[in-house]
């Protein structure tokens, strides 16, 4: 890395960091929620240019996430989202897109695969990314459990991985990860659930805070490397160019996707 992508890749990272930290912190539910669906929209805009379907309808997938988004923005209080309607929704107008778009037989070659597409990105992105706004309305600290965690998680991985990492685990997928970095990931990560809750207090013990981070790393260095693998799959480096330095939203966001769905029913039945 060159000193000028260092400079532009810190930059960007200061303005994630102090944008996301303004976003949990201060912005209610619903405005959170638009924030957090336009996210997550840029990111299956770069997944349907990776995965290049034949026949697909952006206006389509913004709808079905859309469908997912209300679900979790306008439930009920203390009860968890019905995605039911959302989900049955979504096969409607999938299937009637479909239903209404092929018009030759020709069209049935990609009819499978586009379909496919249609229902990986809102299962695979909007359905578990949601769950960051669940963490948020459980607080802002619990939010800020996962993304400590994370990072300093993803860090370890680095170093010791970089420094001794030989068994690799990933190679199609990420040729650099190793068993070496995903062990330090799970360590580092449990080590780290111990101050989160120092630096932001929560109502858990702390072999408890400890355990789910170190789950939490461990499970970020899994979701990583299968974003990896739409990426590898395209011939492309980065999900896209639209954060400076850092590729695209894929990349930002992709180690949450295991991760906040997982954390949430940690917290609501273990923790509680």
């Amino acid at each position: 890395m060159n000193v000028k992508e260092f400079i532009t890749r810190t930059i960007t990272a200061f303005f994630l960091i102090a944008g996301a930290y303004a976003l949990i912190k201060y912005t209610p539910d619903r405005w959170f929620s638009l924030a957090l669906f336009l996210l997550i929209s840029a990111g299956a805009y770069e997944l349907v240019k990776l995965t290049q379907p034949v026949k697909y309808s952006m206006i389509l997938v913004l709808l079905s996430g859309l469908s997912i988004a209300l679900s979790f923005t306008f439930r009920k209080p203390d009860s968890q989202p019905d995605l039911l309607p959302g989900i049955i929704m979504i096969l409607v107008l999938t299937g009637l897109f479909f239903l209404f778009s092929i018009r030759r037989r020709e069209d049935l070659n990609s009819f499978v695969k586009d379909m496919g597409i249609q229902f990986l990105i809102i299962f695979y992105l909007y359905v578990p990314l949601y769950f960051i706004l669940e963490l948020k309305r459980l607080g802002p600290h619990f939010l800020f459990f996962m993304i400590f965690v994370i990072a300093v998680g993803d860090t370890g991985a680095y170093f010791v991985g970089s420094a001794i990492g030989k068994h690799k685990i990933y190679p199609v997928a990420s040729p650099k990860k190793s068993l070496e970095g995903l062990i330090a990931a799970a360590i580092t990560a449990a080590l780290t659930g111990w101050l989160s809750i120092v630096v932001f207090p929560l109502p858990v013990k702390v072999w408890q805070a400890m355990a789910t981070a170190g789950i939490i790393g461990l499970l970020s260095q899994l979701s990583d490397p299968v974003e990896s693998l739409f990426k590898r799959a395209a011939g492309k480096k980065d999900s896209g160019a639209l954060l400076p330095g850092h590729g695209g939203v894929l990349d930002r966001v992709d180690s949450y996707i295991f991760c906040a769905p997982v954390l949430f029913y940690i917290i609501t039945y273990l923790w509680k």
